[in-house]
């Protein structure tokens, strides 16, 4: 069984244990209210992972950053206002793992330094083939991250890394299209993790409900193994949160009630969330969403509600909002 110590799990902004692991963060003792609007940035950035650490919130989202890097970072002391820091991973060369795409950031902090685990693919990648889950590591949360390589060996999306409460990790993904093994694209599978940069090779299926499913968010509350996850398509309003429960976490995983987070009349395909608590360990979601005009995916922020038995967000929004910060911990 891999365990690691001094491992503190936060969610990240990718965006949101970074989840999840859980990314619970250093926590400031003081009250506040938190205003916000959405969009809480007005860039094209999709897959937003949300951390807090130092007194900072850390979002982390898909695509090349302008200094040419692969995964943006921002950082922001009130989740409002928001800096530009860096692009986090260099790009490989075009025959590499690494020269394209740069999706999906997760971070987790491992003996004080930071995993950032994302999807990229080769320069030669028809119909996404090459697209694969590795990892890239830095002892400073803001970078430069170092590439590590791939995790996932196979055609794969999405890789969200667990820490259960015994130490065991976990990595979630979902299967690629013209997947090599022969394992069904769109389906979410977990494997153990062995290293903060290797898996057991043991892949076994977890949620296959719809014909596609994509970005596992996996917690354990009390015991039951809650997973958030998107389902639809990407690219319009079908695209949407939902969440299933296991006693498990290697599953079988069963749908929830209710949908978590769909679309309204403003807010367009609201996904590809991450899970997050602030400085006062209130949970928080970090997702993407188009505009009502389908011009841009804008990172998005809004207080969720995490049960055993129901899983739920007062949104999408898009007024401005108010929330009382209160210490949970």
């Amino acid at each position: 069984m891999l365990k690691f110590s001094k491992y503190t799990s936060r969610l990240a902004l990718c965006l949101a244990t970074c989840a999840i692991v859980s990314c619970s963060g250093d926590l400031r003792a003081s009250e506040r209210t938190l205003t916000w609007k959405n969009p809480i940035i007005e860039e094209y950035l999709a897959d937003p992972c949300v951390y807090f650490h130092n007194g900072f919130y850390y979002l982390m989202a898909t695509g090349k950053a302008p200094d040419g890097r692969g995964i943006q970072i921002y950082k922001s002391s009130d989740l409002q206002q928001w800096t530009f820091v860096r692009g986090a991973v260099e790009p490989g060369g075009p025959e590499d793992w690494n020269w394209k795409h740069f999706w999906a950031p997760e971070v987790i902090e491992i003996d004080d330094k930071f995993y950032l685990y994302y999807t990229a693919s080769p320069e030669d990648s028809p119909n996404n083939r090459g697209n694969r889950v590795g990892v890239a590591v830095a002892s400073d949360i803001e970078g430069p991250y170092k590439d590590l390589g791939v995790v996932i060996p196979h055609g794969s999306i999405d890789g969200h890394p667990f820490r259960d409460r015994d130490g065991q990790m976990y990595m979630y993904y979902t299967i690629e299209q013209y997947n090599a093994t022969g394992l069904t694209a769109g389906n979410i599978y977990m494997e153990k993790m062995t290293s903060p940069t290797s898996v057991d090779g043991k892949p076994v299926k977890i949620f296959d409900q719809y014909g596609w499913q994509e970005g596992p968010i996996v917690q354990n509350i009390d015991g039951t193994y809650v997973m958030t996850f998107s389902e639809g398509a990407w690219t319009d309003d079908t695209y949407k949160v939902r969440y299933a429960t296991a006693q498990s976490p290697q599953g079988p995983f069963k749908e929830g009630a209710n949908t978590v987070l769909q679309s309204n009349e403003v807010v367009k395909g609201p996904g590809h969330h991450f899970l997050f608590k602030d400085e006062g360990g209130n949970d928080w979601i970090a997702y993407h969403g188009w505009d009502a005009d389908y011009t841009a995916r804008y990172p998005r922020i809004d207080p969720i509600v995490i049960g055993k038995e129901k899983v739920y967000v007062e949104g999408p929004t898009y007024t401005t909002q108010s929330y009382k910060i209160s210490n949970q911990n």
